[in-house]
C-alpha cells in the first residue's frame, strides 16, 4: 500500500480495497453529472460487488475480479440534481460519496481566464571556486523520482506538456540560477566537492539537454509563457524595505534577466519575485527594466492594499514612485495552497479524485459571473518532489491539466498565459498602495525562527555596511562587482528558509565577500 498524508480529499479505505467516486458536472452536457468510481485492490485476488448509486437509484452494478494491485475504473451517468448524493457501494458497504448538485458554470460567451503559475527554482548549490555542493538542480529532472509516470518533475512537466498538446497554456518561472546551473553542466560539467565529475556528453547531461531544450521549444511555440526574475532568489522586498538595496537588487535582476534571455531564447515581459517578497520600492526597478507584471498573493498583499480595491479576480496597476505602475495578478491564495500543500495522496486513484475536487473548486469561484482572471500560482516541483508519494502528485498535475485543457477547448474557462490574460482583461483598478510583505505574510521563516538567524543577519549588516562605503569612496569597480556577486548568493532566500537552513552556504560566500571587500578603507 502506498504512503498516505494529508490531501485535498481523504484517503478511502474498506480493509485492503481503496475506493473513490469522483463526481464530474462539469465536462458532460448541462443537467448530467459524470460518475467515475474508482478501485484498487491491496490484497489478495478477490471478487467483488460494486454498486454506483446516484440520489437513491443505482445508475451502475456489477460483480469483478481484482487480483493484487488490480485496478477498476467504472464510468456512470446520472442526472445532476441538488440535495442528494452519489455513493461507492462494494460489498455492500459505502466507502466514498460525494454530492451531485449541478455547478453554475460560466457562460461560454465571457469565460474567465485561468493563469497556473509554476516556479521552477533551485538555488545556487555550487561554492565560491564552482564546485557543486549538492546535485538538486539535476536530480529533480533525470531522477525518477514519479515513476513510473516520469522522472524527475522539471522533466515531467515539459513532457506533460508535449503530450497534451497546445490546448493547454501555462506561465513557468525558469529560474536563472536554476538556468544557469543547467547551462554549467551542458557546456563544461561540472565537479562536486567530493571530487566527483559530470561531463557534458553524460546520460545526465543529455536528459538535462532534453528538458532545457523542451521548455524553449514550448516557450518559442507560445504554449508556455516564460517569466524572469532576480538571480539567486532574494527576498528582494525586504532588502529594498529594510536595507535600501535597490541599486543591487536592480542589478541582480538585469542579470537574471539576461540569463533569461540568452538561455530561452525570449524576452520576458513578467517577472517572478521570489517568496512574492514585494515592497512599493520595488515598482520603479520593475518598470524601468520594462517589466510589465508580476503576481502577488491575495490575503497578504491585496488583503492589506490600498487604493481601488476590490475582488482579487480581476487585474490591477499598482503605482509607484516617478510615474512608475506595474500590473498584478494576486492569486488565489487557498486554490494555490491546495496544490502546493495537500498534495499526499495515497495512490494514483486518490490522486485523480482530488483532480476532479480540485477542478470543481475552482470552477465554483468562476460561478456567477464577476471572476475575470483567476491565478494559482506556486512553486514548481516542491510540492511534487516533497510529496509524501511523488508518482501520486504527478497523477494529480496529468489529471487537472487533462480537466482544464478540456474545458478550456469547451469554452468554459480559457486557460491561458499571463500576457494573453492582461491583454484580453486590461486591468482598470488602480492601486496606490501594497504592503511588504510575502506569500506568508512575513519574514520570520527567514529571520525569526531559526536561533542562528540574528547573528548571521548582523554578520551581513556589516558586510552591507563595508560595501556601501567602499562603493561610496571608489565606485562600483571589479572588486566591488565581486563582492556584489558574492552578496547576491549570500542573501539566497533558500539558504535562509528555517525548515532548510544552511549556515555553511551563507558563510561561504560571506568569506568570498570578505576577499573582495575585508575592512572599511
Amino acid at each position: 500500500m502506498s504512503r498516505c498524508g494529508r490531501g485535498l480529499t481523504e484517503p478511502r479505505f474498506s480493509g485492503a480495497l481503496e475506493g473513490y467516486l469522483a463526481v464530474d458536472t462539469f465536462s458532460s452536457s448541462l443537467g448530467e453529472a459524470r460518475l467515475l468510481a474508482l478501485l484498487r485492490n491491496y490484497g489478495p485476488e478477490r471478487r467483488v460487488s460494486v454498486e454506483v448509486v446516484a440520489c437513491g437509484s443505482t445508475v451502475a452494478r456489477d460483480r469483478y475480479t481484482l487480483g493484487t494491485g488490480g485496478r477498476l475504473v467504472l464510468e456512470a451517468y446520472t442526472t445532476t440534481r441538488g440535495g442528494c448524493e452519489a455513493r461507492l457501494v462494494v460489498d455492500g458497504t459505502t466507502v466514498d460519496s460525494e454530492a451531485v448538485a449541478p455547478l453554475d458554470l460560466p457562460s461560454s460567451g465571457s469565460p474567465p481566464y485561468v493563469v497556473l503559475v509554476f516556479h521552477h527554482h533551485q538555488p545556487p548549490n555550487y561554492g565560491p571556486d564552482g564546485s557543486y555542493r549538492s546535485l538538486w538542480p539535476f536530480t529533480y529532472v533525470w531522477k525518477p523520482l514519479l515513476a513510473p509516470y516520469g522522472l524527475g518533475p522539471y522533466h515531467y512537466h515539459y513532457v506533460l506538456l508535449r503530450k497534451l498538446g497546445r490546448g493547454v497554456r501555462v506561465v513557468y518561472n525558469l529560474s536563472p540560477s536554476l538556468l544557469k546551473q543547467w547551462c554549467d553542466l551542458l557546456s563544461g560539467g561540472i565537479r562536486t566537492v567530493s571530487g566527483e565529475l559530470a561531463e557534458p556528453g553524460s546520460e545526465l547531461a543529455k536528459v538535462v539537454g532534453e528538458a532545457l531544450s523542451g521548455y524553449r521549444e514550448l516557450a518559442t511555440s507560445g504554449s508556455i509563457e516564460v517569466l524572469t526574475s532576480i538571480y539567486a532568489h532574494t527576498i528582494a522586498g525586504y532588502l529594498a524595505e529594510t536595507y535600501g538595496l535597490e541599486d543591487v537588487v536592480r542589478r541582480e535582476l538585469e542579470y537574471g534577466y539576461g540569463v533569461t534571455r540568452d538561455v530561452v531564447g525570449v524576452d520576458p515581459r513578467g517577472v517572478w519575485l521570489p517568496e512574492m517578497s514585494f515592497s512599493m520600492k520595488l515598482v520603479p526597478i520593475l518598470s524601468s527594466l520594462g517589466l510589465e507584471y508580476t503576481f502577488l498573493d491575495s490575503t497578504y498583499h491585496l488583503g492589506g492594499a490600498e487604493g481601488d480595491v476590490g475582488s482579487p479576480y480581476e487585474p490591477y496597476v499598482v503605482e509607484g514612485s516617478g510615474g512608475s505602475s506595474v500590473a498584478v495578478l494576486f492569486r488565489d491564495t487557498e486554490l494555490s495552497n491546495d496544490v502546493a500543500f495537500l498534495n499526499n495522496y495515497c495512490s494514483d486513484i486518490h490522486a485523480a479524485k482530488a483532480a476532479y475536487v480540485f477542478t470543481r473548486k475552482l470552477l465554483s469561484r468562476c460561478s456567477g459571473g464577476g471572476v475575470r482572471v483567476l491565478t494559482v500560482a506556486l512553486d514548481g516541483e516542491n510540492w511534487m518532489a516533497l510529496s509524501e508519494n511523488p508518482p501520486a502528485a504527478a497523477v494529480f498535475l496529468r489529471t487537472l491539466l487533462t480537466l482544464l485543457r478540456d474545458l478550456s477547448r469547451r469554452g468554459v474557462i480559457r486557460l491561458s498565459t499571463a500576457g494573453e490574460a492582461l491583454e484580453a482583461v486590461p486591468p482598470t483598478r488602480r492601486l496606490r498602495y501594497v504592503p511588504p510583505t510575502s506569500w506568508l505574510g512575513s519574514y520570520t521563516k527567514w529571520r525569526g525562527e531559526r536561533v542562528e538567524h540574528e547573528g548571521f543577519w548582523r554578520a551581513v549588516e556589516l558586510r552591507l555596511a563595508r560595501y556601501r562605503e567602499y562603493v561610496a569612496r571608489y565606485g562600483l569597480d571589479e572588486r566591488a562587482r565581486r563582492a556584489e556577486w558574492a552578496l547576491w548568493h549570500v542573501l539566497d532566500s533558500d539558504y535562509w528558509w528555517a525548515e532548510f537552513w544552511d549556515g555553511e552556504a551563507v558563510s561561504l560566500w560571506i568569506e568570498e565577500f570578505d576577499k573582495h571587500i575585508t575592512e572599511p578603507h
